[in-house]
């Protein structure tokens, strides 16, 4: 348990982890804020037959098998381990939870020692790694995935090939120190470029910029949006210590205002706000909400 407090410390400082703004939810500016519509959303956890079905269909239609068997076995993997608590069986609307972390954390050390989990990045890369083109990059900076790293090794999550592409994909980007999105997200456009994203399965990236030992920027928080049926369907692992989240939208800017409400919060600090990039393509930022 030390240790992995230690780590998620570390986290927290770094703001590198797939983190969630938990404080902001459970104390809300005001009355309106708490209660906006952005605020709801239709989600499961796939703690139930039915959802983790019904999930795993959407994914089989976009996906190959293997992807999405490997993150059924992750899902399963945290559920059962934190014996379902906090969590949604099936599909409800619902103000964005408030999860249970330090009960569920107990749970999972008990049952999993130090081996902490798998986060968002580890998710999606699973499920995307064979749909989508990377050319692993020796040179790519790895500054900000030490954790994931600690996953991926100690249960050998990923060939070395993965593992290089993995981090090739989510390497830190240089950027200038300027709060300018638009400058933030040429620098991130240029990066994705070299990726062949998949045009159906699509990569949503909650992109920060950090300034600790110059100026960078990386991808705090990612997952997979999907069509389904008439509208989309978003498959997120909210971090290491918080559940799967699975959330039906009816268009791709819903998606993309659930992740700007939820993670583009400024406190006057002096990087840039988080701004949203589907695949390659800036898509929203604080400004224009």
């Amino acid at each position: 348990m030390k240790k992995r407090s230690i780590l998620f410390l570390l986290l927290a400082i770094l703001c590198a982890g797939c983190g969630t703004n938990n404080e902001a939810q459970q104390n809300p500016q005001s009355p309106d804020e708490s209660q906006s519509a952005e605020a709801v959303i239709t989600y499961s956890n796939m703690a139930g037959e039915q959802s983790r079905q019904e999930v795993q269909d959407i994914l089989l239609s976009h996906l190959p098998s293997v992807s999405v068997d490997r993150f059924a076995e992750f899902v399963e993997e945290y559920n059962t381990a934190i014996e379902n608590t906090g969590l949604q069986d099936e599909f409800v609307t619902a103000q964005q939870p408030v999860y249970p972390v330090e009960q569920t954390d107990i749970l999972w050390a008990e049952k999993m020692g130090d081996y902490i989990g798998t986060n968002c990045r580890i998710n999606t890369f699973t499920l995307l790694k064979d749909t989508i083109g990377i050319e692993p990059d020796a040179q790519a900076d790895r500054e900000l995935l030490f954790l994931d790293h600690e996953a991926i090794e100690s249960r050998s999550l990923f060939s070395a090939e993965e593992k290089q592409r993995f981090d090739t994909l989510f390497a830190r980007v240089a950027t200038e120190p300027t709060k300018d999105v638009r400058i933030h997200a040429q620098k991130m456009k240029e990066h994705f470029e070299k990726i062949e994203f998949d045009n159906q399965a699509r990569m949503l990236s909650v992109v920060m910029h950090d300034n600790l030992d110059g100026d960078h920027l990386f991808v705090g928080h990612v997952g997979v949006l999907l069509p389904s049926g008439n509208g989309y369907l978003f498959v997120e692992k909210l971090s290491f210590q918080e559940p799967y989240q699975a959330i039906r939208f009816d268009t791709p800017q819903a998606a993309y205002d659930y992740l700007l409400n939820k993670y583009a919060t400024d406190y006057g600090q002096e990087t840039a706000a988080a701004f949203i990039m589907d695949n390659a393509e800036l898509v929203k930022q604080a400004s224009e909400q």
